[in-house]
């Protein structure tokens, strides 16, 4: 089975020691392309060395509302620097978090405007992170209604879902699914997505599916929410993750070059 991985923090440290292995089994055994998700300079610079070495790893560029509080000038122009050189497919992951509040609302508010903006005018699309934020976010997404992009590891609400859709956004799910007791709701949403609006993603190393929960996620376990969610839509897992690759590929294009 072919599958792709729309979401993942491979540059991060808890990958330096086998990172290469992990990167090289995944496209040998099927990975068809995967979202390299950088938040700060350091994993876009890490992202840039690993697309010199797997030509079908997209990168993304974006502050994280965990860190809207450390967007400035400085950070602003890094991005659009990005954008510029053509190193980055979207913006993200960018968005709302009132779970932690690890940055006060307001900069999260301004940091997610303005990056929205800031894809809006390169004409890149953005993956959005919400948690505990629908309104906010929804809000947002209709104040920016020409960009496009992924909700990123759904866990919101309906009314999001429902808006997010309408403005043709992708939503993606994650090893989430798999949890019994706590996915519940999530599961319902995913029954309800539309086939060609669907995603799916590890968001590793957190988030490990069922059977390797509590332990490192990591790309080539997507294959696991993928035959969950195919177990949940009554299709077989390969007819469900070829829908996904041309999800995937409808968003980001493959490049001739």
């Amino acid at each position: 089975m072919d599958y792709i991985d729309s979401h993942c923090h491979i540059t991060m440290d808890r990958f330096d020691e086998d990172r290469d292995e992990i990167l090289t089994d995944y496209f040998e055994k099927g990975g068809l392309a995967l979202m390299s998700v950088a938040t700060c300079r350091e994993d876009h610079e890490l992202n840039l060395k690993l697309m010199l070495k797997w030509d079908k790893l997209v990168s993304s560029l974006g502050w994280h509302p965990h860190d809207a509080k450390d967007f400035g000038k400085h950070e602003e122009a890094f991005l659009l620097n990005a954008i510029q050189k053509h190193q980055i497919r979207a913006v993200g992951e960018i968005g709302l978090d009132y779970h932690y509040n690890f940055s006060q609302r307001a900069e999260q508010l301004r940091a997610f405007d303005r990056q929205m903006a800031i894809a809006d005018k390169a004409g890149l699309p953005v993956v959005i992170h919400t948690r505990e934020a629908d309104r906010d976010t929804m809000d947002m997404l209709k104040r920016h209604r020409k960009v496009q992009g992924i909700l990123h590891c759904y866990t919101a609400g309906r009314e999001l879902m429902e808006a997010g859709l309408e403005l043709d956004y992708f939503v993606s799910f994650s090893g989430i699914i798999t949890f019994q007791k706590t996915a519940v709701e999530i599961r319902k949403l995913l029954k309800v997505v539309p086939l060609d609006r669907l995603l799916f993603e590890t968001d590793s190393p957190y988030l490990a599916p069922v059977p390797f929960r509590g332990k490192r996620n990591d790309p080539r376990k997507v294959v696991h929410v993928i035959e969950k969610a195919a177990e949940l839509k009554t299709l077989s897992p390969k007819t469900l993750s070829n829908q996904a690759n041309r999800n995937f590929f409808q968003l980001f294009p493959e490049r001739e070059d």
